[in-house]
């Protein structure tokens, strides 16, 4: 090899080990009040494309407002703002688990009765004693995309993850003719989807592949956060542009890499309601992020895959096909993993999305 060659070689390894992706460990915040903690928590909910679509007003100690951002919603692939209600359900059960944890009560009352509200929920904050649950569980949950095993969900796992009683919460083997079919509608669903050029471009305006795009918006899909380690995303920080996501290479790779998603997996989770509407998919984020903050616990990997549901024509296949008297609001592939990575989704500082008022 050329010295010259070996020179420029060294400096890539040099300049690769020593340009991490950003995660949520590079913005740890000293946050001392209470109430600004409990929200803190509560943003670590899961959301779609990270785009963290909430805002809280403060009014007192005691008297908090949730609000919808939705200029930060997501027109193409979740036109009815179903997925954005998901979010904040999801972020409602985090802030409640989160104020139990640091001697609150909180009493949420859903106030939101049309797809358009932006007055979501009021939440009243009462001192009482501690809950015990252990914040490090929110801190501690995160969405991971790599292959899981096939083995099926063991019953004494499900049994503790899914209630008996509860009839919004059904899982499905991989191994099922209902887990095989969810896999096949998932795959084909992603690809219309990657394929299609408004959702391409939606998905660009979220991508954060640079430190700098990291670091300058603190939301949206990063290296990191997407599962891209290594010498592969140093690659993708360092010389893609999101505009190379709308690219043919870059859509087949994501199929591809999907369809071995898919393919390894021990089932499926379906949540289920009775019909469409802010409170449903309110209560449904709320299911959703309670099970992926369990999930954790079992070493089972989770996944939201919620395209086919999302993509209309395959929605109503699906919602047809199902046995199920009620819609699918939200489907997630799950999975037993040897290793559960530290969670790593960038949030956005506690003070942009809080609102005092007087």
């Amino acid at each position: 090899m050329k010295t010259k060659q070996i020179i420029t070689l060294a400096a890539l390894v040099s300049l690769f080990t020593g340009c991490g992706s950003i995660s949520r460990e590079n913005f740890n915040e000293v946050i001392s009040d209470p109430i600004e903690q409990i929200i803190y928590y509560a943003s670590l909910a899961g959301n779609s494309h990270n785009t963290q679509p909430w805002y809280v007003e403060v009014v007192s100690d005691s008297l908090l407002y949730l609000k919808a951002d939705f200029s930060r919603k997501l027109h193409i692939v979740d036109p009815d703002s179903r997925g954005l209600f998901i979010s904040l359900g999801a972020f409602l059960k985090n802030l409640e688990l989160a104020a139990g944890s640091l001697g609150y009560q909180a009493s949420v009352e859903v106030t939101a009765k049309h797809k358009s509200d932006s007055d979501v929920a009021t939440i009243c904050l009462t001192k009482t004693r501690k809950s015990g649950f252990n914040v490090s569980q929110i801190e501690n949950r995160r969405t991971l995309r790599t292959p899981f095993h096939k083995n099926e969900i063991s019953k004494k796992h499900l049994e503790q993850l899914i209630d008996n009683n509860n009839r919004e919460v059904f899982y499905f083997s991989s191994s099922s003719e209902e887990g095989k079919y969810i896999a096949e509608q998932t795959l084909a669903a992603y690809t219309q989807q990657a394929q299609d050029d408004q959702a391409k471009q939606e998905l660009a305006n979220w991508m954060r592949f640079s430190n700098n795009d990291v670091e300058k918006h603190r939301d949206g899909l990063t290296t990191s956060g997407m599962g891209l380690t290594g010498f592969g995303g140093f690659i993708v920080r360092t010389f893609y542009k999101p505009e190379d996501s709308m690219k043919d290479s870059f859509i087949k790779s994501g199929i591809e890499k999907t369809k071995v998603q898919t393919e390894n997996c021990g089932g499926w989770i379906l949540i289920v309601q009775k019909e469409d509407s802010p409170e449903t998919w309110i209560r449904t984020g709320g299911l959703y992020q309670q099970l992926n903050i369990d999930c954790r616990d079992f070493m089972v990997g989770f996944h939201p895959m919620n395209q086919m549901i999302e993509e209309e024509n395959f929605e109503k296949n699906v919602n047809d096909h199902s046995s199920l008297p009620v819609v699918i609001q939200f489907v997630a592939r799950i999975g037993y993993v040897d290793e559960y990575p530290p969670a790593n989704s960038v949030r956005r500082p506690v003070k942009d999305i809080i609102r005092y008022t007087k």
